[in-house]
Parts: C-alpha cells; structure tokens; sequence
C-alpha cells in the first residue's frame, strides 16, 4: 500500500504540468486476467487465462468469457483435464465444469470458456489443470454488471447528528495557523511552507504548501495520505500543493498515540473517542487553513483531492463534509463497507486478506468483551458508503480487482450509490491483473482526467 501510494506521488508530480468450447452453468461476477508460468527444465507448460474484455467487466451486452491457453514445451503429450469453478467473493461455489484435454508435444490450445451470469457482483475464477506432468490452480476475477452492486447500508439513526457534532466541536478550536517558510526546501521555481495548526481536541498537526514562485492565483492539489505515511511537499508547475499528516503521523503521534498501538482500531471502543473522528477533522480543518490562505496566491474556488488507499477514502469523505471540493481522484479506497469487506476476507490468509481485517481481528482477540457486531455498529459512522450521498463534484476512481484490502464489492457498491448526476460526470477503471495498486499508466491518465475536466478554468486561473 505505502509503496503504491508513493509511486502515485511520484507519477503525479512528474505528469502533472506538462480451440475447444466449454460452458459453465449458473455464474456471477468478477474479474481478472493472470499469467503463470512453471518451468521444468529444459521445458515447461505455460499456462494463462486472459477475460473477454480488458478490464473483465462484464454485462447483460457483454456476456463473461475466458480464453484459456496451455501451451506445452514438452516433447512428449500431455493430458487430463482442466476445471473450471466460479466463485462468489465470500467463497461459495456458483459453479463448476471441467473437460479433457490432451495436446501434443510442442503445441498449443486455446479453449473459450463461456460463464453465464445472473446476478451483479465480483467473482473469482479458479482454473486448475491437471496432466500427465504438470499441475497447477489460477485464480483471477472478474466484475458482472458492476455498476449494479449495491450492498446494504449500516447507517446509524444519529449518523448526521455524529458528524455535525464533530464538526462543531472542531469549529470551536482556535486554529492558530502557522505558516513557515522552508528555504532548504524551496526552489528558484517554487516556495515551500511548512504549516501547522490546532484541530479536533487541541491536537496539533502539520502538513506542507508548495506554490509555484510566478506570480498567479493558482488552483490547489489536496492530497490525502494513505495509513501511517507521513506525506511530503510536492512540486507542480500549474498547481499550488497542499498535504496535512493527520493526528497518529509524525509528530502528533507521541500526544495521541504514546502506546504507539494501531491507529486503525485506536480507541474504538468508543465511537466518541475514537481516532478516525479526530482524522476526519483533520482533514477538514486543512482544507479551512486553504479557505483562510487565498492571500498567499491560493484560488480557493478551484481545490481538487487526491489520494490511494487511506487517502482515496479520506478524499472521498472530505468532499462529502465540504462542498468546497472541485474533484476527486480516488484509488483503490478503504473503510468503504467494513462489514461488506469483513465477510469477504474474514476466512482469508494473511497477508492476502489485507491489513484492515487483520487489525479487527486482532482488535477482537485483545477485547474479548466486545461483539464483532458492536465493533461493527461503531465503524459504521467512519464507513466511506454513509458519507458518499453527499459527495457532489465529479470522481475518477482506479481500482485493482484482486485488491482484498480494499474489495472490489465494497469500493464498486459505494461509486454506485454517488447521485446520477455525479456518476454522470466520473470515470472508473478497473485493472484486473493488479491488487492494492494501480499501474503507472493510469497515473499519468489522472492528469490527462484533470486537464480534460477543468482545462478553461485552469486556463483563466493565473492572473
């Protein structure tokens, strides 16, 4: 997660600125494309399952298929059979089918593989092949009418009353901004300040303001950071850029956090005390000290968010809390459903069940007092799904279908229940070969995204 955020941060400031036929019966969705290959010197079977369509999302227009390719290297024939089993994302078996196969010394066959589907969802495709030399299991997944997912809402009776409250408590904290200029960070092409400033509870947290040095009113770049990374100052030649470390990230973490425990579950035994209220504010109370700082060259009219993992939620839910947020560019989201998320990796290994239900699991084990489902009920008022109705500027949101710590079921369900008119001007794009990432093209298209989208306000912003 952290390396894959990096890597976002990274992009962004380079970019931004300039056969046989078989048929499965009864199947729902998910998607995925995998390559493996098992060498057995000096030959080998190579293996590989590719879905129908790129990104494997499938609908009632384009039904699901796979092509399965086995090519063997070896002199001599192979045979036996390969089966085909289709999963819903909690494990239960939808469907199952296997044919026989045998291939010739140094030949390839590719067979189509029809799924009929019924149901909205993500699934996992589970390909084992058994020969006369060779076995082996792929797993990949694919999505079936995915902008049709919706699962239930766990959204408590006083949610609103929750959050105003919050933000009320936050309003009467002083900020007492601090804005520092930082030479050793600084550039002939751009100024960077170091910020600091009072949130929720008197916690004082800092973060980072870069503006380019010509003279402007620049549009800014909000990002949010993903779980315990502190962020760092970015350079754009377009945009002024803004971070905040939230309360558990450097130098806030001995006040609130002297254990030193998981941020994730501090304090969750009360949903009043619990962290991720205080984190919430925290990024709302950033997005005050831009409101309050158009002085310094800031168009205040033109802020867009951007985060991964973490930060993809946190964006989500500032946008939600303010509608003073031009855009959001989202990746591969957390806390989007924790009960959703909770039964799709509760049974799942670690680490490949992800670090959000392995910290809960822990939780759990530490506190035996406490129910999975009271520990539930709390994260319901910090889930991204209950905030998102309130989102109104337009998303572009990247997700890897074999991400467990963020699920696809729980990141598609909350996009689909933004307003029509908001999905009406927001983009997704689904990558099946990759997990709690997205690939590096894809952070070059943000900025494409970005320009496309505000190119005539950008244009009229430096003045």
């Amino acid at each position: 997660m952290r390396k894959s955020l990096l890597l976002v941060f990274l992009c962004l400031s380079l970019v931004i600125g300039h056969g046989a036929n078989g048929t499965l019966i009864g199947l729902n969705n998910s998607f995925s494309s995998n390559h493996i290959t098992r060498t057995k010197e000096p030959e080998t079977v190579n293996v590989s399952i590719t879905p129908g369509r790129k990104d494997a999302m499938f609908d009632a227009k384009h039904p699901v298929k796979y092509f399965i390719e086995v090519a063997n290297t070896y002199k001599t024939s192979e045979e036996g059979k390969i089966q085909v089993e289709v999963k819903t994302d909690v494990g239960g078996t939808v469907g199952k089918s296997e044919i026989a196969i045998k291939l010739k010394g140094n030949k390839t066959k590719k067979i189509e593989w029809d799924l009929p589907m019924q149901d909205p969802g993500f699934y996992d495709i589970v390909v084992t092949i058994n020969l006369t030399d060779y076995d082996d299991t792929v797993r990949n997944v694919f999505g079936y009418k995915p902008f049709e997912i919706n699962t239930p809402v766990h959204r408590p009776a006083d949610f609103d009353a929750f959050w105003q409250k919050a933000k009320d408590d936050l309003s009467g904290v002083n900020p007492d901004y601090v804005v520092t200029p930082v030479d050793s960070l600084s550039t002939p092409t751009h100024r960077v300040y170091r910020v600091e400033m009072n949130s929720l509870d008197n916690v004082r947290i800092f973060g980072w303001l870069t503006i380019p040095r010509t003279k402007g009113k620049y549009p800014v770049l909000y990002g949010l950071g993903g779980y315990r990374i502190e962020m760092h100052p970015l350079k754009f030649d377009d945009f002024a850029h803004f971070t905040i470390n939230v309360r558990g990230i450097g130098e806030s973490n001995h006040k609130i956090n002297p254990g030193n425990q998981e941020i994730l579950t501090l304090h969750l035994v009360d949903k009043n005390k619990y962290v991720y209220r205080g984190i919430y504010m925290d990024c709302l109370r950033g997005l005050e000290f831009l409101l309050a700082h158009e002085n310094m060259g800031l168009d205040a009219s033109r802020i867009g968010l951007f985060g991964g993992s973490q930060g993809g939620t946190l964006a989500w839910i500032l946008a939600a809390l303010s509608k003073k947020v031009m855009f959001c560019v989202v990746d591969n989201p957390t806390y989007c459903d924790y009960t959703e998320n909770y039964k799709i990796c509760i049974n799942k290994p670690q680490p490949e069940g992800g670090f959000v239900i392995k910290f809960l699991k822990d939780f759990l084990k530490k506190h035996s007092s406490i129910s999975k489902d009271k520990m539930l009920n709390t994260l319901s008022y910090f889930e991204a799904q209950n905030f998102i109705s309130d989102v109104n500027c337009p998303v572009l949101l990247g997700l890897g279908l074999l991400d467990l710590t963020a699920p696809p079921t729980c990141t598609l369900s909350v996009y689909n229940k933004l307003s029509a008119d908001v999905r009406k001007r927001s983009e997704v794009f689904a990558f099946p070969n990759l997990a709690h990432e997205v690939p590096m093209e894809h952070n070059t298209f943000k900025s494409t995204w970005f320009y496309e989208n505000f190119a005539n306000k950008l244009l009229t912003s430096k003045r």
